[in-house]
């Protein structure tokens, strides 16, 4: 019984020291992960930020051109403009009475 005592406290100043090890690789790896997932949200935002960029710009020249060919159409047929605003306005109407 005094041999396994003595291994045990013979063992206890190298556990310690393992315990410490643990710690530090644990450290390293908790930062090495951070550092890893801020870059990775870094780049996602990034890749988003560009991406609706690039979205709105094709929105807007889209919309632009729907805007550029409504009143093309308007300036050739006033009056079919008018009667189409006529009975959507009316169409409106019937739909909000109800």
């Amino acid at each position: 019984m005094a041999t396994q005592k003595k291994n045990v406290i013979d063992l206890n100043p190298d556990i310690n020291k393992q315990i410490e090890t643990l710690r530090a690789d644990i450290a390293l790896l908790t930062k090495t992960v951070k550092t890893q997932a801020t870059q990775t949200a870094k780049a996602k935002a990034s890749k988003v930020t560009e991406t609706a960029t690039v979205k709105a710009a094709e929105t807007k020249a889209k919309y632009d051109e729907l805007a550029s060919t409504a009143e093309k159409s308007i300036k050739e047929n006033p009056l079919s403009a008018v009667a189409i605003a006529a009975v959507a306005g009316m169409f409106i109407g019937l739909l909000s009475r109800r």
